[in-house]
């Protein structure tokens, strides 16, 4: 019948038929050696592909394909190449100004005939103007052309001229440091190399541990680290080889472990879990694992086709870099899914019962807990609801006043040279040193782009800074008084543009800070379809799973109130700094602009998770017995331990890597693992049961047109 009634839908197979479910379950069984060889070949073929995935990455794609700023970067390269507008710096300190050519002819003695170098550019010929020496005589810039065979060997060449200057012999009290687009990303890829490594040794042991507790077995244990490390390998292969096709951004590889790590624990502990309580019940293998995959089973895949919808919305975003770390995640989530469903069954089937062994004692003693958590909400569901929207509202409240940014090459922490460089630049040359702005105008409309240039606050100094190409174009550098991740920076290239529009239509204004500026805008544009998508694909899941305008609503309101008061615990610790020092990072004063819409997609599909598992128990109870408040404490009780030991694991994972890598990986990191906190325990304990205590049989209202419509699902085996 419709479910449109307070009556349990009967949803049961014709005599004799084989369900998805049972025919997977045979083939786990029968065939457990095939599918475990496979698995075991595809790891073996990534490993050498995962291992040197880092060296694949590329540090580009920072910038809204079709910009403005785009397409000055192309006419720079094609028709400006001498200028150098992505030369590393060498930024060159003496304690006394008579010993700054010494120190530069050092430098430029040791990077002449470097086959990284195409060129350098001696600070001590070129004119004034050109702003190479600073006023105290104490500071040099030595641009240096890299030369690559493509955009993805440019951190790599910036990073053997930083090995070359860190080598070189200086005199004494002189320092050197590289600075620039490339060696800052040289020093990232190297920076986030060590902290995935750390992130790797800190979570490890406390999850092996925590999964030798949980089940107390440590075969039972070693099945979530098993796949995970399985599911990374053949994802971390699997990026490498796109990068032979085209270029992906190094970000990829940090979200991709993360998530992979985290989804791949979490997935095979309820996997684990529900198969033991069916062995527990007295069923055999093949029986257990047909319940499994068509219970816990089927949640993980939704929970997986969630999350790969949501960040396939990120792909309306038109910038490289978020393209690729949507990527990278959505194939960690796909192996680690495939994994779950296939290879981990198959080595259930296997171990045969050794995997058994554990406490049932506690589990019997932990729903029975989590029973009575049910009960206590249910009773008094009003005030649950009431209460726990009322702190959600709380904490989601500091994202009105948030502060959004792009971060400059404070993304790498002091003590490296690209970091160290732009410090001792901006100190001797002002904070907009770094952030120049290059317009590309027709030769005879230059001194117009000047003036318009110099009549604007904020303007350092602005002068022609290329000889005439054969287009007939030229170039006009203009220096800003304000960093490059200044807000004001920003806003002076949006007043160039406007003024330029009038006066110099032909003129193009780009450069790092303008390639920041176009992709706030881009961000900007493209925020309300992509979370438009999240929510309408989200609904329309939901709906089809659950049978039920009222949950389905209900979990998308749950999921928004998640994802904003994690972003408002967020920006009190990375805008206004509280707490930072503890997980060892500077407040930048604002929240990366790509946060938002970036963030919104990956925790939205990470909400699904506990959503989905929980609201999946609670149906397949309600298909049962139907009635609601029953449902709700069975369903409660069967997944409350589960979903804490989950969530618990998966913190552990996010925190590993949050407080060990560079500031927007830790962004990520530190604002999922609040997500997952406020998901597992005051979302999914409190507030979702108590709503569907206080809808009661009406959770389960449906139009009969629309039951018609949507595809036929059940958690019922």
């Amino acid at each position: 019948m419709s479910v449109g009634t307070s009556e349990p839908v009967r949803t049961q197979e014709p005599p004799g038929r084989r369900t998805l479910a049972d025919r997977t379950a045979a083939v786990m069984v029968g065939r457990r050696k095939l599918v475990m060889v496979t698995w075991l070949v595809l790891a073996l073929l990534a490993a050498p592909f995962a291992v040197t995935l880092n060296g694949a990455l590329s540090g580009a794609g920072w910038t809204a394909a079709g910009s403005e700023s785009q397409e000055v970067r192309e006419e720079l390269r094609e028709d400006f190449a001498a200028l150098g507008a992505e030369a590393a710096v060498v930024v060159v300190q003496v304690p006394a100004k008579d010993g700054l050519d010494t120190a530069v002819s050092d430098i430029i003695g040791a990077l002449d005939g470097r086959d990284e170098v195409r060129k350098v550019t001696d600070p001590r010929t070129q004119p004034a103007q050109a702003g190479l020496v600073s006023e105290d005589g104490r500071t040099a810039l030595v641009p240096v052309h890299l030369q690559a065979d493509d955009e993805a060997g440019l951190p790599e060449a910036a990073a053997a001229v930083g090995d070359t200057v860190q080598d070189s012999d200086l005199p004494k009290g002189a320092t050197a440091d590289v600075t620039g687009e490339w060696p800052m990303w040289a020093d990232f890829n190297e920076s986030n190399e060590k902290a995935m490594l750390k992130a790797e040794l800190m979570s490890g042991l406390p999850m092996m541990i925590l999964l030798v507790i949980v089940f107390g077995s440590l075969i039972a244990a070693g099945m979530p680290m098993m796949l995970t490390m399985v599911g990374i390998a053949v994802a971390y292969g699997t990026l490498h080889l796109i990068t032979m096709a085209t270029p992906v951004s190094v970000w990829s590889m940090n979200f991709s472990m993360m998530i992979g790590m985290a989804l791949g624990i979490d997935y095979s502990l309820f996997i684990v879990t529900r198969y033991r309580a069916e062995r527990a019940k007295g069923r055999d293998t093949q029986t257990a694992l047909a319940t499994t995959l068509a219970t816990s089973g089927k949640a993980i895949f939704l929970s997986g086709l969630a999350l790969i919808m949501a960040l396939g919305a990120v792909f309306l975003l038109p910038v490289m870099v978020f393209r690729s770390m949507a990527l990278g995640m959505i194939i960690a989530v796909v192996a680690v899914v495939a994994a779950a469903l296939t290879l981990l069954p198959a080595v259930l089937a296997a171990l045969g019962d050794k995997v058994l062994r554990g406490r049932a004692e506690r589990s019997r003693r932990s729903e029975a807990r989590w029973g009575r958590w049910a009960d206590g909400v249910v009773r008094r569901p009003a005030l649950g609801l009431v209460a726990g929207l009322v702190l959600l509202a709380a904490l989601t409240a500091p994202v009105i006043g948030v502060q959004l940014g792009m971060p400059g090459a404070r993304v790498v922490d002091s003590g490296y040279s690209s970091r160290d460089g732009y410090e001792t630049m901006t100190d001797a040359f002002g904070p907009g040193a770094a952030a120049a702005i290059y317009v590309t105008t027709p030769t005879g409309d230059a001194e117009k782009v000047i003036s318009a240039a110099e009549d604007r606050s904020g303007v350092k100094d602005a002068a022609l800074a290329a000889e005439p190409a054969d287009t007939g174009r030229t170039v006009v550098r203009i220096t800003p008084t304000t960093a490059i991740d200044d807000n004001k920076t920003s806003d002076l290239i949006s007043d160039l543009r406007s003024d330029l529009d009038r006066s110099v239509p032909a003129a193009k204004v780009g450069g790092p800070a303008a390639q920041n500026h176009d992709m706030t805008e881009a961000l900007a544009a493209s925020a309300p379809w992509i979370i438009a998508l999240v929510l309408v694909m989200s609904l329309l899941m939901m709906l089809i799973v659950f049978r039920s305008v009222v949950i389905a609503l209900v979990s998308i309101v749950m999921n928004l109130l998640t994802v904003g008061a994690a972003f408002g615990i967020a920006s009190i610790i990375f805008q206004h700094g509280v707490g930072a020092s503890l997980i060892g990072i500077e407040s930048q004063g604002f929240i990366n602009a790509w946060a938002p819409v970036f963030f919104f997609a990956i925790l939205f599909g990470l909400s699904m998770d506990y959503q989905l598992f929980l609201l999946a128990s609670i149906r397949e109870k309600y298909e049962q017995s139907g009635d609601t408040r029953t449902a709700v404490r069975e369903g409660i009780a069967a997944t409350g331990r589960p979903i804490t030991n989950a969530a618990v694991i998966m913190v552990i994972v996010f925190v590993a890597f949050g407080v060990t890598g560079p500031i927007p990986p830790t962004e990520l990191g530190i604002t999922l693992a609040i997500a997952v906190i406020l998901d597992a325990t005051l979302v999914r304990m409190l507030v979702v049961p108590a709503s569907l205590a206080v809808f009661g049989n009406s959770n389960w209202w449906m139009p009969r047109w629309l039951d018609k419509t949507l595809p036929a699902f059940s958690f019922k085996h």
